[in-house]
């Protein structure tokens, strides 16, 4: 079974929430966008999956995040958002200096 992956370069956080339930995944997104934003990182790469399931209505964890950005969410911490079919690209607004310090997974995970 897949779990959370998270790959910190110094400028792009990579977070592949495979594994994770929706509310886990929501719950770390939004840690390691906090954390990216803080440590001066320039993008937040989600790798969501294609999220395909057999009951189109259930909630997945593309279906969830892609709402969180229809509400404004998600995107108000962005310059820009790339969507595709695995994965969702946030381009940060940096505000702060950069921080060295990695992310490391256990700094996200609920």
């Amino acid at each position: 079974m897949a779990t959370p992956q998270l790959d910190d370069d110094g400028k792009i956080v990579t977070l592949d929430l495979h594994g994770a339930t929706v509310d886990e995944a929501i719950d770390m997104t939004y840690r390691t966008l906090r954390l990216a934003q803080e440590r001066g990182r320039t993008r937040l790469k989600l790798i969501h999956g294609s999220s395909t399931t057999v009951d189109r209505h259930s909630r997945t964890i593309k279906s969830a995040l892609y709402d969180l950005l229809d509400r404004g969410e998600l995107g108000a911490h962005a310059t820009n958002v790339i969507r595709s079919e695995n994965t969702l690209v946030l381009a940060l607004d940096l505000t702060a200096s950069t921080d060295g310090t990695p992310i490391r997974l256990r700094d996200v995970q609920p």
